[in-house]
């Protein structure tokens, strides 16, 4: 969990750099933070996206195990849906 979080601050803080690295310098100092912010805002949102699409990815596994028939489905054909979409370090 905390190498995941340590990921997504360094993907704001990459986003951040670049834009100080590439900001304007005849910019007023408003116009500099808010191209800061920007980069934030967006940095998070990828990071969301990504987290949304997993949830969707995993909702639909757990979906196709819970129309699963105990009498006629294998419990390893539960298992390797569960496998398929956890991450490899769970």
């Amino acid at each position: 969990m905390k190498k995941q979080l340590d990921e997504r601050y360094m993907q704001v803080a990459r986003a951040c750099l670049q834009v100080l690295n590439n900001v304007n310098p005849a910019a007023d100092r408003s116009q500099q933070i808010q191209e800061v912010y920007q980069a934030i805002d967006k940095a998070i949102a990828d990071l969301y996206k990504k987290q949304e699409q997993d949830l969707a990815i995993a909702y639909a596994a757990l979906r196709e195990i819970a129309q699963m028939d105990a009498s006629k489905d294998d419990l390893n054909r539960a298992i390797n849906l569960a496998n398929g979409v956890l991450p490899k370090h769970h």
